[in-house]
């Protein structure tokens, strides 16, 4: 069964509060208005560089709100709206063929084992088959959605943000935890890794997938640079 966790006293930042830098703590930015839309801000850290949201969605406004099956389709219609947007449309082939990559790779390189843990899983199992999988999800419909292959396979998912949901398991409970595409959107990143690697066996390994500010393609992209 889908295990909730009550969101009763969040300690996320709520809406339009400035945050410090999850990196050295520093709370000198510069805006980044190119890479902003209101009224989300992007800045980057006067101390070390690291460039981060300045205003975020409370935990609560992330589980209905700004839930990530919601603010996407809005995304795909705005991408759909841009100059090059209809290529994208005929060329989204491209993400089919790299997810099959992706998916081979992982298998020849993660060699994933016992209990795996997909923070921020979404509406699906994105375990390779083999380990026991467990998931974290903050969108309520998301989670509901994914349970039924978690379970499948041993597994459970548990609906709560990334640092109260880690909560739910057992310290060294995990040989691996998997966070893609995910710690870029959680606004205590560093809270999120400490208690990760508290649940983690010795040995155990964390892998995160982010997007590069520091790319070729941003640099390149500029604005438009899909990160």
């Amino acid at each position: 069964m889908l295990k909730r966790v009550e969101v009763v006293e969040s300690k996320a930042t709520p809406k339009n509060e400035q945050r410090h830098c999850e990196i050295c703590g520093g709370s000198h930015t510069t805006p980044l208005a190119a890479y902003s839309k209101k009224p989300w801000l992007v800045v980057e850290c006067s101390g070390c560089g690291f460039v981060f949201l300045e205003t975020v969605p409370a935990y609560e406004e992330l589980v209905e709100e700004f839930a990530w099956e919601k603010t996407f389709a809005k995304e795909k219609k705005r991408r759909r709206s841009t100059r090059f947007g209809w290529l994208d449309g005929i060329t989204r082939w491209r993400l089919a063929a790299g997810h099959v990559v992706d998916q081979n790779r992982r298998r020849r390189t993660l060699g994933l084992t016992g209990n795996v843990l997909d923070v921020g899983c979404g509406g699906a199992c994105r375990v390779p088959a083999g380990p026991t999988p467990h998931g974290i999800e903050i969108s309520a419909a998301l989670a509901e959605q994914a349970t039924p292959a978690f379970e499948a396979r041993g597994g459970r998912v548990i609906h709560a943000p990334a640092s109260q949901g880690l909560e739910a398991f057992d310290d060294g409970f995990f040989s691996s935890i998997l966070m893609r595409s995910f710690l870029e959107h959680d606004s205590q990143a560093r809270l999120v890794l400490e208690k990760a690697f508290d649940k983690l066996a010795p040995g155990g390994r964390i892998f995160v997938r982010l997007p590069d500010f520091g790319s070729i393609n941003r640099r390149i992209m500029g604005a438009g640079w899909c990160g």
